[in-house]
C-alpha cells in the first residue's frame, strides 16, 4: 500500500485529508509531497546576442558532432541509433528491398530482381567480421506496416502475415507513397499500472515484457520470435525456402516442424522470416 507523503505511514496517523482527485501517476490516494523550494541561479552571461549565441553553440556542436564521428570506428553490432529511427516510423506502410542468394526458386508473391556482382555492399560473418560480397544477388521487395524494430532485425507487417528481416540483409527501406496514416501511439501514453509498474519495480518488469524491454535496450530477433512459437512460418535462407510450424527459438537459431521433421536453422542465414496466418 502507498504510504501517506506527510507522515510515511499507511494508515495515516496525521490525519491527512485525501483529496478526491489526487494529481499524479502512479495511484497513490495523496498528493505527492511538496518540493523542496532551492535558490535559482541564472546561467552565464555572454557578450553575444541570443541568436548569434545560439548560432555559434549549433556550430560548435556540429564540429563537435563531426569530429566525434571522424574519430570512432564504425561499429556494425551497434543498432540502437537505427532501432530508434525505425521506431520513429512505426505504423507507417513501408517498401523494404531484401537481399537474398540467387539460388531461390521463384515465388509467386514476392517481387524480385536479379543483380549481378556486387561489390559494394558488406555483409557480416558469423565473427563479426565484413566480408565483401562478389556474387550474383537476388532483390526481393517486401511491402507492408512498420511494425517494429530491434536489436538486429525489423518487422514490417503485410495483410495477414508478420514478416521479420535482419538488418544485414536489409538493402533499403522506403516509405509508400500512399501512406496516409498517422503514427502509432508513444509509449509516454502508458497507462497507470505500467508506469507504476516502471517506477518502483523496473527491473523485474522490464525483464519479464519483452516489447517494454525492446523499447529500452534492444532486443534480438530470437526473443522477438517467442510469442510467434507455434504459428506457421515461412523461412527463406540463401539456398532454400521453408514452411513449418516454429516450434522452438533461441540465441544463433531456430527450430521449425516440417513435415514430421525438425529442422535447425541458423538466424545469421536468414534472409527474412515470415508468420503466417495472422488474424
Amino acid at each position: 500500500m502507498i504510504p501517506c507523503s506527510s507522515c510515511n505511514q499507511h494508515p495515516c496517523i496525521c490525519h491527512q485529508t485525501v483529496p478526491i482527485h489526487p494529481v499524479n501517476l502512479f495511484g497513490s490516494p495523496f498528493d505527492c509531497r511538496r518540493q523542496i523550494q532551492t535558490k535559482h541561479y541564472a546561467s552565464p552571461n555572454s557578450s553575444f546576442p541570443q541568436n548569434e549565441l545560439d548560432d555559434l553553440q549549433a556550430c560548435i556542436d556540429g564540429v563537435n558532432h563531426l569530429l566525434r564521428s571522424l574519430g570512432t570506428q564504425s561499429n556494425p553490432i551497434n543498432t540502437r541509433q537505427l532501432q530508434l529511427h525505425f521506431l520513429d516510423l512505426k505504423g507507417a506502410v513501408v517498401r523494404a528491398k531484401i537481399l537474398c542468394g540467387i539460388e531461390l526458386a521463384n515465388d509467386e508473391d514476392e517481387e524480385y530482381i536479379v543483380i549481378d556482382g556486387i561489390t559494394e555492399l558488406d555483409t557480416l560473418t558469423e565473427d563479426g567480421e565484413q566480408n565483401l560480397t562478389n556474387q550474383r544477388m537476388k532483390l526481393v521487395c517486401k511491402k507492408g506496416k512498420l511494425a517494429n524494430a530491434g536489436r538486429d532485425f525489423i518487422q514490417i507487417n503485410p495483410i495477414g502475415s508478420s514478416l521479420f528481416i535482419l538488418y544485414r540483409n536489409l538493402l533499403s527501406i522506403e516509405r509508400d507513397e500512399c501512406d496516409d496514416e498517422g503514427s502509432e501511439p508513444k509509449f509516454i501514453d502508458a497507462d497507470q499500472e505500467t508506469r507504476r509498474e516502471l517506477a518502483f519495480n523496473f527491473g523485474v518488469f522490464v525483464s519479464n515484457n519483452a516489447d517494454i524491454e525492446n523499447l529500452f535496450f534492444g532486443i534480438p530477433l530470437y526473443k522477438a520470435l517467442i510469442k510467434y512459437v507455434g504459428k506457421e512460418v515461412k523461412v527463406r535462407t540463401n539456398e532454400e525456402c521453408l514452411n513449418g510450424v516454429l516450434v522452438q527459438t533461441g540465441e544463433g537459431r531456430i527450430q521449425i516442424l516440417n513435415k514430421e521433421t525438425k529442422r535447425d536453422i541458423k538466424i545469421n542465414s536468414i534472409c527474412y522470416l515470415q508468420v503466417l496466418n495472422l488474424k
